[in-house]
């Protein structure tokens, strides 16, 4: 099965502070790995597949179709921003690791970059934190069952009480 993604691609341009020309390739796998590494641990896998199947069918509805909309999506593209934004001045090719440095350009400094990175990190992390509270008041059976396999995630839900994060 092909992977479905979450968002469009093209989005994350329109909804971050990337640029309209960067090349989509550049940042595509990073949607499915923020699919995996961030979306699908708050939700647990057995939702996470229920939100999947219902996007790829085109039939989310009620509090799935709010999950999808209001939480997962500004989710994925400051996830998505924060990483590219990472890794965006390198180059991995067959005869090594090169840094980007177009002409009529300043590079920015380490302390610059990760102030970006932060920036958008935050943003997903409040996004983050009312998905989670959001979930905590809904009764969505794929959140509060046990999941199918011992392999699959359960939500994260240890730092959760009564809808309050606790650190």
């Amino acid at each position: 099965m092909p992977t479905v993604l979450l968002i469009k691609a093209i989005d994350i341009t329109k909804n971050t502070p990337l640029g309209a020309n960067i090349d989509v390739n550049k940042y595509l796998h990073v949607i499915r790995e923020a699919q995996v590494f961030v979306v699908e641990p708050i939700l647990g896998t057995k939702l996470y597949d229920k939100v999947l199947a219902d996007y790829a069918a085109n039939t989310l509805t009620g509090d799935y179709k709010t999950i999808h909309e209001e939480y997962i999506k500004p989710i994925l593209y400051h996830s998505v921003a924060a990483e590219y934004i990472l890794t965006a001045s390198y180059n991995v090719a067959n005869g090594g690791i090169f840094k980007n440095n177009p002409e009529n350009s300043e590079p920015v400094s380490k302390t610059e970059v990760d102030f970006l990175v932060q920036n958008q990190r935050d943003k997903a992390d409040t996004y983050i934190n009312r998905l989670e509270r959001f979930l905590c008041d809904k009764n969505l059976p794929e959140y509060r069952q046990a999941q199918d396999n011992n392999y699959d995630l359960q939500p994260d839900t240890s730092d959760l009480y009564g809808g309050w994060k606790l650190d």
